[in-house]
């Protein structure tokens, strides 16, 4: 890993974040709309540098692979998903998670398997390879990384995430959470046998 590089690229994710800040800052004082009430941000990180923890609560919008298009992923489990789908598709890759299958496991489930039926909450890669799903942001991050990629030889660090984050005057509005509707939509995914793309 070359710590200098991933320094660099935090770098520029932080000038990238301080110079859409200003922008916008700006664009309001001209406009005449100067307002503190900033409710949501569109937030963009290398999944490398970013910590699983900061993104909690977080909505996230879509994933990137290397400088290419942005793929929509509305929930923690579709960025997942098509993370390890797009990983998936290189034959070294695949060859690799499958020999893990079975093999990669939690506290008290199998994170990567062969068969729906060993997790709770499956998420559908390809034929015979899912990822257990029910995990709360960080933690499936955690072993989406630590546990698969990680171990796999996956190279992540061009993986770009775009995320809503919320501003300071929105996280006081209790009247409607966003990230509450994010939640309770995955919930609903529990639900569901297999995810599918």
């Amino acid at each position: 890993m070359n710590y200098e590089q991933l320094i660099e690229e935090l770098r520029e994710e932080m000038l990238q974040l301080v110079n859409t800040k200003c922008d916008a800052l700006l664009q309001m004082y001209r406009s005449g709309e100067l307002r503190t009430d900033m409710k949501d941000t569109i937030r963009e990180s290398s999944l490398i540098t970013v910590s699983p923890a900061e993104l909690k609560g977080k909505r996230p919008l879509a994933v990137q692979f290397a400088p290419g298009e942005w793929i929509e992923t509305p929930t923690w489990r579709k960025v997942a998903q098509k993370i390890l789908q797009t990983c998936n598709e290189q034959p070294d890759i695949h060859e690799r998670f499958m020999e893990m299958c079975g093999k990669v496991a939690g506290c008290w489930r199998t994170i990567l398997g062969s068969s729906p039926e060993e997790m709770d909450v499956p998420i559908k890669v390809d034929e015979e390879l899912y990822f257990e799903g029910k995990f709360d942001t960080e933690a499936m991050l955690n072993m989406l990384e630590k546990k698969v990629l990680e171990p796999a030889g996956v190279d992540y660090s061009s993986i770009k995430i775009r995320y809503m984050a919320k501003g300071q005057e929105a996280a006081k509005n209790i009247e409607h959470a966003p990230e509450q509707d994010t939640l309770e939509h995955e919930e609903q995914e529990q639900h569901a046998p297999v995810q599918t793309m």
